[in-house]
């Protein structure tokens, strides 16, 4: 599997395009908040995206879809129900307002133990909220898509609507708890390995211990 990180927007949202080594087709993690930068990326490295997979329901990790959908129209979205703000046109964080996930329209919800086909690879959702209710770590070959449950050397904030620490914990448990070692891609920050992760993040081993 090729994996390849844009870094988008101000706030630094690390957008994953994965794909099977030499293929065309693409699968896009959390596509920021320029949608059409990603997308005249794809174009120019002749690749075509196949679905958009989203950690969580955050503005700066969604904004990208319509850009996206203006070069495949039928692009499918993928995210957990609880982040999707069903019923809602916009929602507010930071003092601003923002689209929900289910206004971009035509939205696949999915959850635990659900796996997805993408460019020929399997992608399977782990269920990890603390961050938001909804958020979810993707597991695809040796790879963790950790959102902004698990950083590089900490985890996810939960002082924000929907955050819950104890709830963190518990998701950062489960995935320390993982069987074998993984490579760990959060949605900020650098990239790491869930091994470092238990040997030196202070959040995940306290996460553990309990």
């Amino acid at each position: 599997m090729e994996i390849s990180v844009l870094r988008l927007g101000q706030i630094g949202t690390n957008c994953y395009i994965f794909r099977q080594n030499g293929g065309c087709k693409c699968g896009v993690v959390d596509p920021g908040d320029q949608g059409e930068q990603v997308a005249r990326w794809l174009v120019d490295k002749g690749l075509e995206a196949e679905a958009v997979l989203l950690t969580h329901g955050h503005f700066d990790h969604i904004l990208g879809i319509p850009g996206l959908r203006e070069e495949w129209p039928d692009l499918p979205v993928y995210c957990h129900p609880a982040d999707m703000g069903e019923g809602r046109s916009t929602t507010g964080l930071f003092g601003e307002t923002f689209p929900t996930v289910s206004s971009f329209g035509d939205i696949t919800p999915y959850k635990e133990g659900d796996r997805v086909s993408v460019a020929g690879i399997d992608v399977e959702v782990l269920e990890t909220p603390g961050h938001t209710p909804g958020s979810v770590t993707l597991r695809a070959e040796d790879v963790l898509f950790t959102g902004d449950t698990l950083f590089e050397g900490s985890m996810g904030r939960t002082d924000l609507p929907g955050g819950d620490e104890a709830t963190i914990m518990k998701s950062l448990k489960r995935l320390g708890e993982l069987e074998g070692d993984y490579q760990v891609l959060p949605g900020h920050e650098g990239q790491s390995t869930l091994e470092r992760e238990r040997k030196s993040n202070y959040c995940l081993k306290a996460a553990m211990s309990r």
